[in-house]
């Protein structure tokens, strides 16, 4: 009796701790985390709704990034690497790959902006939402502050975060056209080692290749 009371008050104790952390040390424990990690891969589902044309899609995939804004995304439907320096999106339907320039635009989204300009860009609220469906531990809504691009991004944002390792499980945002995407990440490694090839890509046998690095602007 005496073991199970002291395994109850160590499981409340810790779930006092747990529930005193603020939104605000959430998102820099993430920060934390995604700035210490080398690399890191996951597989995704992706469910994008389109408000106006009411319209739905789902994609699944995998996705890898290193440091220096390099990554890969790759689905059924498209897949889009860049190297920090140089883009390629190939569309496999089409057998088309488009080559251009990295620009490192903060109105553009990419993981690692989004990873490493929370806590300085966006105002957390946790809520009370079931995070356990998503593996994590807790569910913020993140408002855009004023005068950051990030207000040019999102119109909401909220994220599911596992105090495991802080890693991010669930991302759902809504831009400015009121288009809801939704991923869901599985699979997560930090720091396995993915080799710098991962963001190179090289266009299949007759595959058109468009490069755009070139064209007039």
């Amino acid at each position: 009796m005496k073991k199970l009371l002291s395994l109850m008050l160590a499981l409340f104790v810790q779930s006092a701790f747990s529930q005193d952390i603020t939104p605000t040390e959430v998102l820099e424990n993430v920060q934390k985390k995604y700035t210490s990690t080398s690399d890191a891969s996951a597989k995704f589902s992706q469910k994008v709704s389109f408000k106006y044309a009411k319209i739905e899609q789902a994609f699944t995939g995998t996705v890898k990034m290193k440091k220096g804004n390099r990554y890969r995304i790759e689905s059924q439907q498209q897949t889009l690497v860049t190297d920090g320096k140089t883009v390629w999106l190939y569309t496999p339907a089409t057998k088309q790959v488009l080559i251009d320039t990295y620009k490192n635009d903060p109105r553009t989204f990419s993981p690692e902006r989004m990873l490493l300009g929370l806590p300085k860009n966006f105002q957390a609220t946790l809520l009370d939402e079931d995070a356990k469906a998503a593996g994590a531990t807790y569910v913020m809504k993140l408002a855009p502050k004023a005068n950051t691009e990030s207000t040019k991004l999102f119109k909401s944002l909220k994220v599911w975060v596992s105090d495991d390792d802080w890693s991010i499980r669930k991302i759902e945002y809504v831009d400015l056209n009121e288009t809801r995407t939704v991923y869901t990440l599985t699979e997560l490694a930090f720091d396995a080692g993915v080799a710098d090839d991962a963001f190179r890509f090289t266009a299949p046998a007759k595959t058109t290749v468009v490069d755009l690095r070139n064209a007039p602007k």
